[in-house]
C-alpha cells in the first residue's frame, strides 16, 4: 500500500510530502492544492493502467500545460510502498520544449545496497516507456514491477455526481469515479454477495433522512437485465419505493462512498472529493464513523478532501496525527503540513477545536 507520497515540481508543488494512513484528512482553502495532490494520484493510476505518457499526463487537470511548476523542466513523484518490504520509489519525467519522457525512475528496497541498474522491463505485454533502475533486489524477485503497477492501479478517486446517478445504467463490475453506475455494481456482484452488500449499505445509509431509509437495493431492468435502477424503501411510505430519481444529492454521495468502499479490493487506496459534500452537518458524525470502520474492516485506506469544520470536530483529538493542511506562499508554491507539526498547536486547541481554527484561518 502507498504510505507516502512526495511531490517535487509538480504543477504548485516545489517540495512536499504527504503521509497516507487507515483514514487521512487533507483540508486547505479554495486554490491552495488540493486537487493537485489528487490529481498526482490521477497519473500514477493512469501509469497503471498501462497508459502512455502523453494520455497519463493529458488525464490530469491542466494537462501539459499546468503539470510542471513554472519554470522548471521536469517532475518528480517519490513513493513509499509497504508490502512484504518496503519499497522507495522514483518517477521522474523530464520535459524538453513541448515534449515529454521519462527521466531516471528508480525502485529501491529499503534498507539493501544497490543490486543491478537500468533494468528495461516490460508489463502486460504494453511498454511502459521507461526505463527501472532497481536497487537491493535479488533476480528471483524481479516481479516486484507488477507489484509496483498494481499499487498504481488500485488508487481510486470518487466524486461523486448525483446528476449522473439518478439515470439507469449499464450492470458493470467497475464502479465509476462519478458513482453514476452504482446500481450496475450491486447488480454485477452476484446475488449473495449483493444481498450482504445491500444490507450493509442500508445500515449505513438508514440515519441519513429525517424519515429513515429501511432498506437500499438495485434491481436489474430490461428484458436481458442489462441496465440497473437504485431504490430505497422509506419508513414512512413501506410499500412505493423511491427510486434514484426521487433520492437527495447527499443521499446518493453518500451511497456511491459507502458502495466504493464495500466492493473496493482490499489494499487499495480511495481518494473521496469534498467528502461530505451534500449533507447536513447533523450528519458528520455518521460519516466519520462509516469512514472509520469500513477503511479498517475491508483494509482499504482513504483519503478525504473537506471544506467542512463541523466534520474536522467529529474527527476528535485522536485523529490529529492524520489531518494535513494545503497552503500556499507569496511565490505561488503549495505545501503540505501535518497539523500535529503546527506551532503552537496545544494552544490554538485550548482556545477551540479543530474546526473553529480552520474557520478562523489558522490552518
Amino acid at each position: 500500500m502507498i504510505t507516502k507520497l512526495r511531490l517535487q515540481n509538480w504543477k504548485s508543488f516545489e517540495d512536499s510530502t504527504l503521509y497516507i494512513d487507515s483514514l487521512s484528512i487533507l483540508i486547505g482553502t479554495n486554490a491552495s492544492g488540493k486537487s493537485n495532490v489528487l490529481d498526482a494520484f490521477a497519473f500514477l493510476r493512469a501509469i497503471g493502467e498501462g497508459k502512455r505518457l502523453v494520455d497519463a499526463i493529458q488525464a490530469v487537470r491542466g494537462g501539459e500545460e499546468w503539470i510542471v511548476r513554472r519554470g522548471e523542466k521536469g517532475f518528480c513523484i517519490s513513493l513509499q510502498i509497504e508490502e512484504e518490504q518496503t519499497y522507495l520509489v522514483d518517477l521522474r519525467v523530464q520535459k524538453n520544449g513541448d515534449t515529454f519522457q521519462y527521466g531516471s525512475c528508480d525502485i529501491h528496497v529499503k534498507g539493501e545496497e544497490k543490486l543491478k541498474e537500468a533494468m528495461p522491463r516490460q508489463f502486460g505485454g504494453t511498454s511502459y516507456e521507461m526505463t527501472w533502475n532497481v536497487y537491493g533486489q535479488s533476480e528471483a524477485s524481479l516481479d516486484l514491477l507488477p507489484l509496483i503497477y498494481r499499487n498504481f492501479r488500485n488508487v481510486f478517486i470518487l466524486d461523486p455526481m448525483p446528476a449522473r446517478m439518478r439515470d439507469y445504467c449499464r450492470v458493470s463490475k467497475e464502479l465509476k469515479s462519478d458513482g453514476s453506475n452504482v446500481a450496475g455494481v450491486l447488480c454485477a456482484l452476484g446475488k449473495s454477495r449483493q444481498h450482504k452488500v445491500e444490507a450493509l449499505l442500508s445500515n449505513y445509509v438508514r440515519p441519513l433522512p429525517e424519515r429513515d431509509i429501511n432498506k437500499v437495493i438495485s434491481v436489474p431492468i430490461g428484458l436481458t437485465k442489462s441496465d440497473a435502477m437504485l431504490y430505497c424503501y422509506e419508513d414512512w411510505n413501506p410499500e412505493n419505493p423511491v427510486d434514484a430519481r426521487g433520492m437527495s444529492d447527499g443521499t446518493l454521495r453518500f451511497i456511491a462512498i459507502v458502495v466504493a468502499l464495500l466492493t473496493a479490493e482490499p489494499h487499495s487506496l480511495l481518494l473521496i472529493e469534498e467528502v461530505d459534500n451534500g449533507l447536513h452537518p447533523s450528519r458528520a458524525k455518521e460519516l466519520v464513523d462509516m469512514l472509520k470502520q469500513l477503511s479498517s474492516e475491508r483494509q482499504v485506506d482513504v483519503l478525504c478532501t473537506t471544506h467542512n469544520p463541523v466534520l474536522l470536530d467529529e474527527l476528535g483529538n485522536r485523529m490529529i496525527p492524520f489531518v494535513s493542511y494545503v497552503t500556499r506562499d507569496e511565490k505561488g508554491n503549495s505545501r503540505v503540513n501535518l497539523l500535529e507539526d503546527k506551532q503552537n498547536l496545544a494552544k490554538l486547541m485550548a482556545s477551540g477545536s479543530i474546526g473553529s481554527m480552520m474557520i478562523k484561518d489558522k490552518i
